[in-house]
């Protein structure tokens, strides 16, 4: 899981780097880039949630001592409606369909990783 968490990462800080390269070059699509660096960075948060929340059942499955949970799922749905709340009150900042779009972003990376990481191994 680690190794497929760090591909991942390596991953969307790259399409980071490309969407500042694209904020930089292309001042039209300021906006776009700027809602799409905003669902990226909520996309990792949700993915290093569900990545923490696997960890904490796996470790109850194991044996470990049992915890309490709170609500995994409301706290990555709470995060994607920031975003979506950030992007409705500052329009002129950044593009709701990019910020959106930039919150499924990871789960498809790790997809791939994973798929990657599978195929390696087989």
């Amino acid at each position: 899981m680690d190794k497929m968490m760090s591909t991942a990462v390596r991953t969307l800080l790259l399409v980071t780097a490309a969407t500042l390269v694209v904020w930089a070059a292309v001042p039209e699509w300021r906006t776009v880039t700027l809602g799409l660096l905003l669902g990226l960075a909520a996309s990792y948060m949700n993915a290093f949630l569900l990545k923490r929340r696997v960890e904490l059942v796996t470790f109850g499955a194991a044996g470990g001592t049992a915890r309490r949970m709170g609500i995994g799922l409301g706290s990555r749905i709470a995060t994607v409606l920031l975003v979506a709340m950030l992007a409705y009150r500052f329009p002129e900042k950044f593009n709701m369909p990019a910020a959106l779009a930039g919150c499924m972003v990871m789960p498809f990376i790790l997809l791939a990783a994973a798929y990657i990481h599978n195929k390696r191994q087989s």
